[in-house]
């Protein structure tokens, strides 16, 4: 049995995937030819390589994967399901500075939605959509959207959703400015909480918890507004965005008191 790397080994999960996924407790080279639809020549050399490499062996009914073998087809699919995140998310991702906190457990399996010409608004739309079926919401945020405004105030006033706002400086400023009233309805229920961030989030996060459980969700921005909506349930991707709004949290500070009040 040869000593190979990592790479070498996913190299060969990638050529010959087809053949080790193909095999069960016990399968016999004539019926991959006809399984897969390949030249028996093609069988006989991916068994070889796959044999050598141990992730395959003989047994009296065929060729099986070994315990290796299983480990290593459970790793690269949960690689390549990664990395078609990361793919499917590339425009998005190319919005962000390239230090940006990000994790991939939040791509895998996410739901992406882009601003089309023929539907602009639809990341979000998708965004609202997360808060307006929420029972609880925790969010960090660096722009403000008329449409968030007011399906806040409305959940939080009259439907009696709890939220914790990160926000930033400039958000702050326009809510006081722009948006006094709604605002000041919103905080004299006590279940809205805002704190003002030092520094401007990178993108809008939400941490939602649905009926059905939590969802976390996030709106990323290009030059001309809101051009990604990617959400997702996954504990991994909770976990992930769970740990930064509580980090934007923490290190924010209590929202300035208005002078007047």
């Amino acid at each position: 049995m040869s000593q190979l790397g990592p790479s070498e080994i996913m190299a060969a999960v990638a050529r010959r995937g087809n053949v080790l996924r193909a095999l069960d407790e016990g399968t016999r080279k004539a019926e991959l030819v006809t399984q897969l639809s390949v030249s028996r020549s093609t069988v006989d050399r991916a068994i070889r390589e796959l044999e050598g490499q141990g992730l395959v062996e003989r047994t009296d009914n065929g060729y099986r994967r070994t315990l290796a073998g299983e480990l290593v087809l459970t790793e690269y699919d949960s690689f390549t399901s990664r990395l078609d995140g990361i793919v499917e998310s590339l425009d998005a991702l190319d919005t962000l500075h390239p230090n940006t906190e990000f994790e991939t457990a939040f791509l895998n399996g996410a739901d992406v939605v882009y601003a089309e010409k023929h539907s602009p608004h639809e990341p979000v739309t998708r965004y609202g959509e997360v808060v307006s079926g929420a029972n609880r919401v925790r969010a960090i945020g660096p722009a403000v959207l008329p449409q968030q405004v007011e399906i806040y105030h409305d959940r939080i006033t009259d439907e009696g959703m709890s939220a914790q706002l990160a926000l930033s400086e400039a958000v702050v400023e326009r809510l006081v400015s722009v948006y006094d009233e709604r605002l000041q309805e919103a905080l004299s229920t006590g279940r809205l909480h805002i704190r003002q961030t030092s520094s401007t989030p990178p993108y809008s996060l939400v941490c939602a918890e649905m009926p059905t459980g939590p969802k976390v969700s996030a709106l990323l921005y290009g030059d001309t507004g809101a051009y990604a909506f990617i959400g997702n349930d996954s504990s991994a991707a909770v976990e992930w965005a769970e740990s930064v709004f509580e980090k934007w949290w923490t290190e924010a500070t209590a929202m300035p008191i208005r002078s007047d009040q």
